[in-house]
Parts: C-alpha cells; structure tokens; sequence
C-alpha cells in the first residue's frame, strides 16, 4: 500500500513539473513566431527591393514553405489581394482579426502589424522598404527582449511546478 501512495506522489510531482514546463513552452512559440516573422520580412524586403515585384507577389514568395500565424495572415492577405474587390485596408483588418484571434500574438504586437503593412499598402518602392526595416528592427527588438524574458522565468516556472507537485504529495500523502 506504501508503494503505490510513492508512486502516486512521484505521479504528482512530475505532473507538477509538467505544469510548470507549459509557460516556457508558450514562451519559446512566441520567440519562434518572432523569428518566423522576422525572416519573412527580409525575404519580403529583398522581393521588394531586389526582385522589383509587386506587393502581392512578393508577399507570395516571401511566406513560401512558412508557417506560423504571421505567415498565415499574410498569405491569406496576398491571396485576397489577387483577387480584388475589397481595399488593402479592409483585407489586413480582416484577415488580422481572423487569424489573430486565440493566437500568442499579443495586442500590441497586433497593432504594430497592422501599422507596419498598412504603410506597405500605400506607399511606393522606398516608404514600403522603409517600414519593412522598421518593423524588422522592431521584431528583432522584441525577440531578444522574449529570449531575455525566457531565460530569467524558465527555470523559475519549472521550479514552481516542482515545488506545487511536492507541495501537493505531501498534503496528500
């Protein structure tokens, strides 16, 4: 009888452990996001740029053999772009507000997305470059300050869930 009270402790510290790994596990989706996005805008800088091609193709060619929810959004907004009959405008509010939704991308993450491309959907050549090397220092900004973030709280985050899972074996037991 002894033995299986041990093992349903040492269940419960490993699932405490567990626990305690899904925040870091969030965390390192949200960096990989980052970085995702963060090529897919120098790839879309140099389509534009370099390969001289308009916005919905270098969009294209920028997310192929992506993913991730940046590259899903912007997918969707090339797509519709080809085929026409709503403005650039109303495609980036809505495929951001569809593809967003649920997702680990945060509000203001969101919002500068949104202001990053709307600037690509107005302006020429130069102002497009422009606010994809803005946007792109912005994300690798950001992604070290995540990668900081990751660093300090993970051990920190498995710790707490050690600690709750042997907290809670020796309540139980």
């Amino acid at each position: 009888m002894e033995y299986i009270k041990l093992i349903g402790a040492l269940l419960v510290v490993f699932a405490g452990a567990g626990f305690g790994a899904c925040p870091v596990h969030k965390m390192k989706e949200r960096t990989m996001e980052m970085e995702r996005l963060y090529f897919c805008l120098l790839r879309l800088k140099s389509e534009i740029n370099h390969a001289v091609k308009p916005l919905p193709e270098a969009i294209r060619s920028a997310t192929k053999n992506g993913t991730g929810t940046y590259i899903k959004v912007l997918t969707q907004i090339a797509s519709d772009m080809e085929r026409g009959g709503k403005s650039y405008e109303c495609l980036l509010s809505d495929c951001t507000k569809l593809y967003f939704s649920g997702s680990l991308v945060t509000k203001e993450e969101q919002e500068a997305f949104r202001e990053a491309f709307l600037l690509m959907g107005g302006g020429d050549r130069e102002r497009q470059i422009q606010a994809l090397e803005y946007y792109a220092e912005m994300i690798r900004n950001a992604m070290a300050q995540e990668k900081q973030k990751k660093k300090e709280r993970s051990y920190l985050y498995r710790s707490l869930g050690v600690l709750g899972g042997i907290f809670l074996s020796v309540i139980m037991y």
